[in-house]
């Protein structure tokens, strides 16, 4: 095999693939990626950790075709370190790779081809059009609050439903819940189920991908395609019953306050500078009329913040992890928001002022008089 290529959409290719690229495996051939000819001006490179599948394809003029596995490591530190401009690789009947940059040259030994998992190409399933921006939108709306602990099983994957008008993600860790809304015009209706780091490095890949305005979606009984122009994902569903979080929202809340989410944001991030990892990583809400009181308190310090609020209902006083309720105000784009609250004990929901496009759940941390 030879071809040439360009540095730079080389580098792009391999930032792309190298997201199915697992280093927690024992499977040498797991850590490689596969590079093949495809047409006289297309390479493909391809990945695979067994849960998620990625091929990619790029330009470059063909001289020779054929195939080889390269370590993914290995090949991605020398074509970042190469200066821009036109690559030479080629691979010999012995698997020796030999990549040439003007006056640098490299070689290394390459992996079995006929090892290297094989990325299906069957398309029989439900098929779906969404706009990229959209699903690179609730990805990373939700997937933020699946649980990365994987003894949890099915509450570390995000759920996914799509009916004929409307899709639905949804993630939850059992301490906090985020629910993703988009109106949509849809033939097909599923249920699935991803992995939420999978999930994320599908983002990540959605972000990469500026010209593609559309993905496809073609998902069967055990897999997800997700494929744009030069790139396909192939993605393994988990299996099991996502946790029914319709019964985990609350149906009536007693008080709802009007805030300014900016405001929040940002007293919230100083005032978890004061507390430390650990039984005091939380800060305390309290609501006074017209403002919210915001305390964080520590062995090193304490702090106050005042928020104004436009509010319905009684005063109460909640606690709430500092991080998790940062971690939702960080991703909400909206100006103003509504907090609903029912007890001192039960769980915040933040929501939008119009719609449902979103719905945060995080529950509260139980305070005592010793506790700030």
């Amino acid at each position: 095999m030879k071809f040439t290529c360009d540095q730079q959409s080389l580098v792009k290719a391999l930032n792309i693939v190298s997201k199915a690229v697992t280093s927690r495996t024992t499977i040498p051939i797991l850590k490689g990626i596969l590079i093949k000819t495809e047409t006289d001006d297309k390479i493909v490179l391809s990945s695979s950790d067994l849960e998620i599948s990625i091929e990619t394809k790029m330009k470059a003029n063909i001289d020779d075709e054929g195939s080889i596995v390269v370590s993914a490591k290995l090949f991605n530190d020398i074509i970042r370190k190469l200066p821009m401009g036109t690559l030479i690789i080629e691979v010999n009947e012995e698997g020796v790779i030999r990549i040439i940059s003007g006056y640098s040259e490299f070689t290394l030994q390459g992996l079995e081809v006929d090892e290297f998992p094989k990325i299906t190409n069957e398309k029989d399933g439900k098929e779906m059009v969404f706009e990229k921006r959209l699903l690179r939108n609730m990805i990373k709306g939700t997937c933020y609050a699946a649980s990365i602990d994987e003894s949890r099983g099915i509450i570390t994957g995000v759920l996914m439903e799509v009916s004929k008008d409307m899709i639905t993600m949804v993630a939850l860790d059992g301490f906090r819940m985020a629910i993703m809304r988009e109106k949509i015009t849809n033939e097909s209706e599923i249920n699935i189920i991803i992995a939420a780091r999978i999930m994320n490095e599908i983002g990540k890949i959605l972000n990469e991908n500026e010209d593609d305005e559309e993905i496809k979606i073609i998902v069967d009984d055990k897999k997800t395609i997700f494929e744009l122009k030069d790139t396909k994902i192939v993605a393994r569903q988990m299996e099991g019953n996502f946790i029914k979080y319709k019964d985990i929202l609350p149906k009536n809340n007693r008080i709802k306050l009007k805030i300014n989410k900016n405001q929040l944001m940002d007293s919230v991030e100083r005032c978890s500078i004061i507390v430390r990892e650990g039984k005091n990583s939380f800060i305390r809400f309290k609501m006074e009329d017209d403002s919210f009181i915001i305390t964080s308190r520590s062995d090193e310090g304490s702090t106050r913040e005042e928020v104004k609020i436009e509010k319905d209902g009684e005063n109460i006083e909640i606690g709430f992890n500092a991080k998790y309720m940062a971690d939702t105000l960080r991703i909400l784009n909206d100006t103003d928001v509504y907090m609903e609250f029912n007890t001192s004990i039960s769980p915040c929901m933040i929501k939008p002022l119009k719609g449902n496009k979103y719905e945060y759940l995080i529950l509260p941390i139980r305070l005592s008089t010793g506790n700030i």
